[in-house]
């Protein structure tokens, strides 16, 4: 079974971490670990036979606040599908302009606007399957679904254009 693997981003610094039963790999490096919670955003955490008090604190976007023994710093943590969507092109800045075009290969699973209908920017547009996980493709900006390209069920290739948003009047 595949353990859930996270990169989490302090400052210019990043740590790639998964998890096991009762170890932690650091940048590939096993620590025993255990951790337990106290209450809502506290938990004692053992690393190394060390335990540490620590808070937690979400700021939204997947940073969070964390205070490890009075220390306090902002943590970005991406999980594996971040990963992923970083990889691919698939974030805030995928599309440029008004065009959304794929940013890999894959099958439209759903369109979720119609051609005409007064969009925000991030609103999704389409599902798009690819490499087994459905990615929500968004609007790089507000304004009118302009052309629909594709239809449920096509398959795209990268850099196809998919939908065109033209601005509002």
């Amino acid at each position: 079974m595949d353990t859930p693997s996270y990169r989490a981003i302090v400052g210019d610094r990043s740590f790639d971490l998964s998890f096991e039963e009762d170890r932690v790999l650091v940048d590939g490096e096993a620590k025993p670990y255990a951790f337990e919670v106290l209450r809502d955003g506290y938990v004692s955490l053992i690393v190394d036979g060390v335990s540490m008090p620590v808070s937690v604190e979400p700021m939204g976007d997947g940073t969070m606040r964390v205070t490890i023994a009075g220390q306090r710093t902002e943590v970005q943590v991406k999980d594996e599908r971040d990963l992923l969507v970083d990889e691919f092109g698939l974030g805030a800045d995928a599309a440029a302009g008004g065009e959304v075009r794929a940013p890999m290969p894959g099958l439209v699973i759903d369109i979720l606007v119609d051609e005409g209908e007064t969009v925000e920017a991030d609103q999704g547009l389409l599902v798009l399957e690819a490499m087994k996980m459905e990615n929500e493709l968004k609007a790089p900006s507000g304004g009118v679904v302009g052309t629909i390209h594709v239809a449920s069920d096509d398959a795209v290739d990268k850099d196809d254009l998919l939908v065109e948003i033209e601005p509002a009047e």
